[in-house]
Protein backbone atom coordinates (compact mmCIF):
# COMPACT_ATOMS: atom_id res chain seq x y z
CA UNK A 1 0.00 0.00 0.00
CA UNK A 2 1.34 3.37 -0.97
CA UNK A 3 1.06 6.33 1.36
CA UNK A 4 0.45 9.65 -0.40
CA UNK A 5 1.47 12.84 1.34
CA UNK A 6 0.39 16.24 0.14
CA UNK A 7 3.29 18.68 0.03
CA UNK A 8 2.45 22.05 1.51
CA UNK A 9 3.68 25.39 0.27
CA UNK A 10 5.46 27.77 2.64
CA UNK A 11 2.32 29.91 2.77
CA UNK A 12 0.18 26.94 3.78
CA UNK A 13 2.60 26.02 6.58
CA UNK A 14 2.63 29.60 7.89
CA UNK A 15 -1.14 29.85 7.78
CA UNK A 16 -1.45 26.50 9.56
CA UNK A 17 0.96 27.66 12.26
CA UNK A 18 -0.99 30.91 12.64
CA UNK A 19 -4.25 29.07 13.27
CA UNK A 20 -2.61 26.84 15.85
CA UNK A 21 -1.00 29.75 17.72
CA UNK A 22 -4.44 31.35 17.94
CA UNK A 23 -5.96 28.15 19.33
CA UNK A 24 -3.14 27.84 21.86
CA UNK A 25 -3.91 31.36 23.02
CA UNK A 26 -7.53 30.48 23.88
CA UNK A 27 -6.72 26.99 25.16
CA UNK A 28 -6.83 23.54 23.49
CA UNK A 29 -9.20 20.66 23.99
CA UNK A 30 -7.77 17.15 24.27
CA UNK A 31 -8.72 16.50 20.65
CA UNK A 32 -7.03 19.70 19.46
CA UNK A 33 -3.92 18.89 21.49
CA UNK A 34 -3.62 15.51 19.81
CA UNK A 35 -4.21 17.08 16.39
CA UNK A 36 -1.40 19.55 17.07
CA UNK A 37 0.88 16.70 18.14
CA UNK A 38 0.22 14.90 14.87
CA UNK A 39 0.76 18.07 12.84
CA UNK A 40 4.11 18.70 14.50
CA UNK A 41 5.24 15.15 13.72
CA UNK A 42 4.61 15.59 9.99
CA UNK A 43 7.58 17.88 9.39
CA UNK A 44 10.32 19.65 11.39
CA UNK A 45 9.32 22.78 9.45
CA UNK A 46 6.01 22.78 11.32
CA UNK A 47 7.73 23.12 14.67
CA UNK A 48 10.10 25.80 13.36
CA UNK A 49 7.25 27.81 11.90
CA UNK A 50 5.07 27.48 15.00
CA UNK A 51 7.88 28.82 17.19
CA UNK A 52 8.57 31.60 14.69
CA UNK A 53 4.93 32.69 14.59
CA UNK A 54 4.64 32.54 18.39
CA UNK A 55 7.74 34.70 18.78
CA UNK A 56 6.58 37.14 16.10
CA UNK A 57 3.22 37.67 17.79
CA UNK A 58 4.46 37.42 21.38
CA UNK A 59 2.74 34.13 22.16
CA UNK A 60 5.69 32.20 23.69
CA UNK A 61 3.74 31.91 26.95
CA UNK A 62 1.04 29.96 25.07
CA UNK A 63 3.61 27.46 23.79
CA UNK A 64 4.95 26.83 27.29
CA UNK A 65 1.83 24.79 28.12
CA UNK A 66 2.86 22.25 25.48
CA UNK A 67 6.33 21.48 26.74
CA UNK A 68 5.45 17.78 26.67
CA UNK A 69 5.05 17.96 22.89
CA UNK A 70 8.38 19.56 22.15
CA UNK A 71 11.10 21.50 23.90
CA UNK A 72 9.58 24.96 23.58
CA UNK A 73 11.49 27.95 24.96
CA UNK A 74 10.50 28.77 28.50
CA UNK A 75 8.29 31.83 28.90
CA UNK A 76 10.03 34.74 30.55
CA UNK A 77 8.40 37.00 33.17
CA UNK A 78 7.50 40.51 32.11
CA UNK A 79 8.10 43.72 33.97
CA UNK A 80 5.14 45.83 35.09
CA UNK A 81 6.37 49.00 36.78
CA UNK A 82 8.80 47.79 39.47
CA UNK A 83 7.10 44.39 39.83
CA UNK A 84 7.34 41.21 37.86
CA UNK A 85 4.54 38.93 36.77
CA UNK A 86 4.12 35.91 34.53
CA UNK A 87 2.91 36.51 30.98
CA UNK A 88 -0.85 37.01 30.83
CA UNK A 89 -3.21 35.70 28.22
CA UNK A 90 -3.39 38.08 25.27
CA UNK A 91 -6.24 40.58 25.35
CA UNK A 92 -6.83 40.38 21.61
CA UNK A 93 -6.94 37.18 19.61
CA UNK A 94 -4.57 37.07 16.67
CA UNK A 95 -6.64 36.56 13.56
CA UNK A 96 -6.13 32.99 12.41
CA UNK A 97 -6.42 32.22 8.73
CA UNK A 98 -5.37 35.68 7.60
CA UNK A 99 -2.01 35.65 9.36
CA UNK A 100 1.09 35.22 7.20
CA UNK A 101 4.71 36.23 7.41
CA UNK A 102 6.15 39.06 5.35
CA UNK A 103 7.52 36.35 3.08
CA UNK A 104 4.02 36.08 1.58
CA UNK A 105 3.49 39.19 -0.50
CA UNK A 106 1.19 40.41 -3.23
CA UNK A 107 2.48 40.69 -6.79
CA UNK A 108 3.49 44.24 -7.57
CA UNK A 109 1.34 45.82 -10.23
CA UNK A 110 3.02 48.52 -12.32
CA UNK A 111 1.70 52.04 -11.97
CA UNK A 112 -0.33 53.32 -14.87
CA UNK A 113 1.35 56.15 -16.75
CA UNK A 114 -1.57 58.51 -17.32
CA UNK A 115 0.37 61.25 -19.05
CA UNK A 116 3.49 60.95 -21.14
CA UNK A 117 6.42 62.94 -19.72
CA UNK A 118 7.58 65.85 -21.82
CA UNK A 119 11.19 65.08 -20.99
CA UNK A 120 12.58 61.59 -20.37
CA UNK A 121 16.15 62.51 -19.51
CA UNK A 122 17.45 64.09 -16.27
CA UNK A 123 16.83 67.80 -16.49
CA UNK A 124 19.80 70.06 -17.01
CA UNK A 125 20.11 73.83 -16.84
CA UNK A 126 18.08 75.37 -19.62
CA UNK A 127 15.88 72.31 -20.11
CA UNK A 128 12.10 72.47 -20.27
CA UNK A 129 9.74 71.51 -17.48
CA UNK A 130 8.54 67.87 -17.48
CA UNK A 131 5.12 66.74 -16.25
CA UNK A 132 4.09 63.13 -15.58
CA UNK A 133 1.05 61.62 -13.89
CA UNK A 134 1.14 58.16 -12.28
CA UNK A 135 -1.67 56.05 -10.85
CA UNK A 136 -2.12 52.66 -9.16
CA UNK A 137 -5.39 50.72 -9.04
CA UNK A 138 -7.19 49.36 -6.00
CA UNK A 139 -5.10 46.62 -4.38
CA UNK A 140 -1.97 47.46 -6.39
CA UNK A 141 1.27 49.17 -5.44
CA UNK A 142 4.27 50.07 -7.53
CA UNK A 143 7.77 51.56 -7.54
CA UNK A 144 8.63 54.56 -9.73
CA UNK A 145 12.25 55.51 -10.36
CA UNK A 146 12.45 59.19 -11.26
CA UNK A 147 15.18 60.63 -13.55
CA UNK A 148 17.15 62.24 -10.70
CA UNK A 149 17.37 59.01 -8.66
CA UNK A 150 14.42 59.72 -6.39
CA UNK A 151 12.27 56.65 -5.78
CA UNK A 152 8.50 56.68 -5.25
CA UNK A 153 6.64 53.72 -3.76
CA UNK A 154 2.96 54.16 -4.61
CA UNK A 155 0.38 52.52 -2.37
CA UNK A 156 -3.06 51.26 -3.42
CA UNK A 157 -5.44 53.56 -5.33
CA UNK A 158 -2.88 56.39 -5.53
CA UNK A 159 -2.51 59.20 -8.02
CA UNK A 160 0.45 61.59 -8.04
CA UNK A 161 1.68 64.13 -10.56
CA UNK A 162 5.42 64.70 -10.92
CA UNK A 163 6.69 68.04 -12.21
CA UNK A 164 10.39 68.79 -12.71
CA UNK A 165 11.94 72.12 -13.62
CA UNK A 166 15.48 73.46 -13.54
CA UNK A 167 14.98 74.71 -9.98
CA UNK A 168 12.43 72.48 -8.29
CA UNK A 169 10.86 69.04 -8.06
CA UNK A 170 7.17 69.01 -7.15
CA UNK A 171 4.93 66.04 -6.45
CA UNK A 172 1.20 66.68 -6.07
CA UNK A 173 -0.53 63.85 -4.23
CA UNK A 174 -4.10 63.76 -5.52
CA UNK A 175 -5.20 60.64 -3.67
CA UNK A 176 -3.79 57.62 -1.83
CA UNK A 177 -0.33 57.36 -0.29
CA UNK A 178 3.31 57.10 -1.23
CA UNK A 179 6.76 56.65 0.27
CA UNK A 180 9.41 59.04 -1.09
CA UNK A 181 13.12 58.24 -1.06
CA UNK A 182 14.60 61.60 -2.00
CA UNK A 183 17.77 61.92 -4.07
CA UNK A 184 19.94 64.72 -2.70
CA UNK A 185 19.95 67.88 -4.83
CA UNK A 186 20.52 71.23 -3.09
CA UNK A 187 19.80 73.15 -6.27
CA UNK A 188 16.35 71.58 -6.69
CA UNK A 189 14.51 70.89 -3.42
CA UNK A 190 11.82 68.24 -3.56
CA UNK A 191 8.35 69.20 -2.38
CA UNK A 192 5.15 67.20 -1.99
CA UNK A 193 1.94 69.18 -2.17
CA UNK A 194 -0.77 67.44 -0.13
CA UNK A 195 -4.02 69.03 0.98
CA UNK A 196 -3.34 72.67 1.84
CA UNK A 197 0.32 72.13 2.79
CA UNK A 198 3.72 71.49 1.26
CA UNK A 199 6.15 68.90 2.61
CA UNK A 200 9.70 69.91 1.73
CA UNK A 201 12.75 67.67 2.00
CA UNK A 202 16.31 67.33 0.75
CA UNK A 203 17.87 63.86 1.03
CA UNK A 204 15.37 62.07 3.23
CA UNK A 205 12.72 59.33 3.33
CA UNK A 206 9.12 59.98 4.30
CA UNK A 207 5.62 58.60 3.84
CA UNK A 208 2.53 60.65 2.98
CA UNK A 209 -1.05 59.34 3.15
CA UNK A 210 -3.95 61.51 2.00
CA UNK A 211 -7.20 60.45 3.71
CA UNK A 212 -9.51 63.31 2.74
CA UNK A 213 -8.99 66.59 0.91
CA UNK A 214 -7.42 68.29 3.96
CA UNK A 215 -6.75 65.23 6.13
CA UNK A 216 -3.37 63.55 5.78
CA UNK A 217 -0.46 61.99 7.68
CA UNK A 218 3.28 62.41 7.19
CA UNK A 219 5.78 59.96 8.72
CA UNK A 220 9.55 60.58 8.51
CA UNK A 221 11.76 57.47 8.48
CA UNK A 222 15.05 59.21 7.65
CA UNK A 223 16.32 62.79 7.79
CA UNK A 224 14.02 65.80 8.23
CA UNK A 225 11.17 67.53 6.44
CA UNK A 226 9.47 70.90 6.75
CA UNK A 227 5.68 71.14 6.52
CA UNK A 228 4.46 74.55 5.38
CA UNK A 229 0.95 75.96 4.80
CA UNK A 230 0.03 76.97 1.26
CA UNK A 231 -1.46 80.31 0.28
CA UNK A 232 -3.05 78.82 -2.80
CA UNK A 233 -2.96 75.11 -3.59
CA UNK A 234 -3.33 75.96 -7.28
CA UNK A 235 0.02 77.76 -7.30
CA UNK A 236 2.50 76.86 -10.00
CA UNK A 237 5.66 75.00 -9.08
CA UNK A 238 7.67 78.22 -8.97
CA UNK A 239 5.34 79.72 -6.35
CA UNK A 240 4.68 76.61 -4.27
CA UNK A 241 7.09 77.72 -1.55
CA UNK A 242 4.30 78.21 1.01
CA UNK A 243 3.27 81.36 2.78
CA UNK A 244 5.31 82.87 5.62
CA UNK A 245 4.16 81.62 8.98
CA UNK A 246 4.27 78.41 10.96
CA UNK A 247 6.75 75.86 9.61
CA UNK A 248 6.62 72.47 11.32
CA UNK A 249 9.82 70.44 11.31
CA UNK A 250 9.62 66.68 11.47
CA UNK A 251 12.58 64.45 12.25
CA UNK A 252 13.14 60.72 11.92
CA UNK A 253 10.53 58.80 13.90
CA UNK A 254 7.98 61.63 13.99
CA UNK A 255 4.47 61.76 12.54
CA UNK A 256 2.33 64.76 11.64
CA UNK A 257 -1.44 64.32 11.53
CA UNK A 258 -3.21 67.14 9.70
CA UNK A 259 -6.97 67.38 10.03
CA UNK A 260 -9.32 69.99 8.59
CA UNK A 261 -11.16 70.30 11.90
CA UNK A 262 -8.17 70.93 14.19
CA UNK A 263 -4.51 72.07 14.22
CA UNK A 264 -1.90 69.66 12.92
CA UNK A 265 -0.30 67.59 15.66
CA UNK A 266 3.22 66.13 15.74
CA UNK A 267 4.06 63.01 17.75
CA UNK A 268 6.97 60.62 18.14
CA UNK A 269 6.14 57.04 17.16
CA UNK A 270 8.05 53.84 17.83
CA UNK A 271 10.03 52.07 15.13
CA UNK A 272 7.69 49.07 15.36
CA UNK A 273 4.69 51.30 14.71
CA UNK A 274 6.40 52.84 11.68
CA UNK A 275 7.10 49.36 10.36
CA UNK A 276 3.42 48.48 10.83
CA UNK A 277 2.28 51.60 8.99
CA UNK A 278 4.57 50.79 6.07
CA UNK A 279 3.81 47.05 5.93
CA UNK A 280 1.77 47.73 2.76
CA UNK A 281 5.09 47.68 0.89
CA UNK A 282 5.14 43.90 1.44
CA UNK A 283 1.45 43.46 0.67
CA UNK A 284 0.42 43.26 4.33
CA UNK A 285 -1.65 45.16 6.87
CA UNK A 286 -0.81 45.10 10.58
CA UNK A 287 -3.33 45.92 13.30
CA UNK A 288 -2.51 46.28 16.98
CA UNK A 289 -5.85 46.73 18.66
CA UNK A 290 -7.68 48.97 16.22
CA UNK A 291 -11.47 48.90 16.34
CA UNK A 292 -13.27 46.68 13.87
CA UNK A 293 -14.53 49.73 11.98
CA UNK A 294 -11.05 51.25 11.68
CA UNK A 295 -9.66 47.92 10.45
CA UNK A 296 -12.44 47.65 7.86
CA UNK A 297 -11.80 51.21 6.68
CA UNK A 298 -8.14 50.40 6.12
CA UNK A 299 -8.86 47.09 4.40
CA UNK A 300 -11.38 48.82 2.12
CA UNK A 301 -8.54 50.79 0.54
CA UNK A 302 -7.19 47.53 -0.92
CA UNK A 303 -10.39 45.98 -2.28
CA UNK A 304 -13.49 47.11 -4.19
CA UNK A 305 -15.59 45.33 -1.55
CA UNK A 306 -17.66 47.47 0.83
CA UNK A 307 -18.32 46.63 4.49
CA UNK A 308 -21.02 47.64 6.92
CA UNK A 309 -21.24 46.91 10.66
CA UNK A 310 -24.97 46.32 11.27
CA UNK A 311 -24.68 44.95 14.80
CA UNK A 312 -23.77 47.57 17.41
CA UNK A 313 -22.64 44.82 19.79
CA UNK A 314 -19.44 44.34 17.81
CA UNK A 315 -18.43 48.00 17.61
CA UNK A 316 -15.93 47.59 20.45
CA UNK A 317 -14.21 44.51 19.01
CA UNK A 318 -10.47 45.10 18.73
CA UNK A 319 -8.43 43.57 15.93
CA UNK A 320 -4.80 42.47 16.15
CA UNK A 321 -2.68 40.58 13.69
CA UNK A 322 -1.03 40.63 10.30
CA UNK A 323 -3.32 40.35 7.28
CA UNK A 324 -2.78 40.06 3.57
CA UNK A 325 -3.97 43.30 2.03
CA UNK A 326 -7.13 42.69 0.04
CA UNK A 327 -7.70 39.21 1.48
CA UNK A 328 -11.40 39.71 2.28
CA UNK A 329 -12.17 36.01 2.59
CA UNK A 330 -9.31 35.51 5.03
CA UNK A 331 -10.52 38.38 7.19
CA UNK A 332 -14.10 37.10 7.25
CA UNK A 333 -12.94 33.63 8.29
CA UNK A 334 -10.75 35.16 11.01
CA UNK A 335 -13.63 37.27 12.35
CA UNK A 336 -15.88 34.23 12.50
CA UNK A 337 -13.34 31.92 14.13
CA UNK A 338 -11.96 34.42 16.64
CA UNK A 339 -14.78 36.84 17.37
CA UNK A 340 -17.96 34.95 16.48
CA UNK A 341 -18.74 37.60 13.86
CA UNK A 342 -20.84 36.49 10.92
CA UNK A 343 -20.95 38.05 7.44
CA UNK A 344 -23.57 38.21 4.73
CA UNK A 345 -23.92 40.05 1.44
CA UNK A 346 -26.82 42.42 1.06
CA UNK A 347 -28.82 42.79 -2.16
CA UNK A 348 -26.53 45.63 -3.24
CA UNK A 349 -23.38 43.58 -2.65
CA UNK A 350 -22.29 45.18 0.64
CA UNK A 351 -20.75 42.78 3.19
CA UNK A 352 -22.75 43.17 6.40
CA UNK A 353 -21.20 42.09 9.69
CA UNK A 354 -23.09 41.02 12.81
CA UNK A 355 -22.72 38.81 15.85
CA UNK A 356 -23.24 35.15 15.01
CA UNK A 357 -26.59 33.94 16.34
Amino acid sequence: MTNIYQLQTANQIYEGASRRVTRLDRGLSDEETEALRQWLMLSPKHKECLLEMAKLWDRMDSLSVLSELFDAPAAQPRAVGNKWRSPARAVWAVAASALVLVLAFNVLAPATLLQEPSEQQPLQAGSTTSNTLYETGIGAHSTINLPDGTKLLLNTNTQVSVTYSDHERLLVLKKGGLLVEVAHDKQRPLRVQVGDRVVEAVGTVFNVYLKEELDFDVIVTEGKVHVKPMTDKNNTIANAIAEPGIIQELEQGEKLSARASKPAAVETIATAVIHDRLSWRDGNLVFRGETLQDALNELSRYTPENFKVVDQRINDVRIAGLYKAGDVDGLLVALKENFNIDSARSSDGVIELSLLQ
